[in-house]
């Protein structure tokens, strides 16, 4: 079974690589939209790295990456596609899917191969649970078009190298209908996902302007601040939030403030190597997942911890 493997992101690359791997893949190929080096970089990870010269399309456009990557798709064949479930990622699946006439699923968290075919886990119902999906048909055998999986950032251990494969460039002909005049990048500190102390609070948070407190917990601690879903999509206190439908992590020290625990949210923080959390509830899940829990009124408890930090 060929797993062919496709990300914008460096790092989300190397954990697509993962997760080819645990699918027992016999081969796995590597579809590159950049330069001849970034296909030499890739095919240090993958048996081959199929390339096409991202300087012939010029900057990121849906439809013309999305040309490129079908034509990578077919010079190979692969039978899985494996691609980084960042908005580019999914906006090119989705494209993929509709060339390939073969189904794409996103939001991927898990996969595995059965003699049902690609079995994948997914968040469902705005990340409050989580779906097993099959993907395409029933028999996975020998078929014309991959089954295509979005995998979410964070939930595969990013590979180090160990091939020194082949690489072939591929051409295109592709036309852009669309002229790019200006291109901003956004101004931004380090990431949930790239932090090594995540600070979350939750709904024992009462207003938005007490996050101000853990903030100032997340700065003494050397790390950022995140939310829970309920914070974020039903309060709009921030972009987007810690878990498995949001924002998956694995920092050195989680801290959950006035976060209940469920089971999204658990999904997305059970990687992190230290767990200690505070709330007012001893019947709260998270203690359940916790190394060290606090079972206190955050506004009372936080302010000791600054205290104790700080001195």
């Amino acid at each position: 079974m060929e797993v062919m493997v496709y990300s914008e992101n460096e790092k989300l690359f190397k954990e697509l690589v993962t997760a080819a791997v645990q699918l027992n893949a016999s081969k796995i190929t590597s579809a590159v939209i950049g330069s001849k080096e970034d296909a030499e970089k890739a095919a240090k990870y993958t048996d081959k790295a199929f390339f096409v010269d991202s300087s012939q399309l010029g900057e990121y456009k849906p439809k013309e990456y999305a040309e490129a990557l079908h034509s990578i798709v077919k010079a190979s064949d692969p039978q899985v596609l494996l691609i980084g479930g960042t908005h580019k990622g999914n906006a090119l699946a989705a494209i993929l899917s509709v060339k390939l006439g073969e189904p794409s699923v996103t939001e991927v968290s898990e996969l595995k191969v059965t003699e049902e075919g690609l079995i994948v886990l997914r968040s469902a119902f705005g990340g409050v649970a989580v779906a097993e999906v099959r993907v395409g048909r029933k028999l996975f055998t020998k078929v014309a078009s991959p089954k295509i999986a979005c995998v979410k950032p964070g939930f595969f251990t990013p590979a180090e190298e160990s091939k020194n494969g082949e690489v072939e460039k591929i051409n295109v002909d592709v036309k852009s209908s669309i002229e790019v005049l200006e291109v901003k990048k956004k101004e931004a500190g380090v990431g949930l996902e790239d932090a090594d102390v995540v600070v979350v609070a939750g709904r024992g948070v009462r207003k938005k302007e007490d996050l101000s407190l853990i903030e100032e917990l997340a700065k003494i601690l050397g790390g950022v601040v995140g939310v829970t879903r309920p914070l974020s999509a039903d309060l709009h206190w921030a972009p987007t939030w810690v878990g498995m439908s949001g924002i998956p992590i694995k920092p050195k020290l989680y801290v959950g403030i006035g976060v209940s625990g469920q089971i999204q949210h658990v999904a997305g923080i059970r990687n992190s190597k230290i767990i200690m959390v505070v709330n007012n509830d001893p019947k709260a899940p998270i203690f359940e997942h916790a190394d060290y829990g606090v079972i206190g009124d955050l506004y009372q408890v936080v302010p000791k911890l600054i205290e104790m930090l700080k001195s």
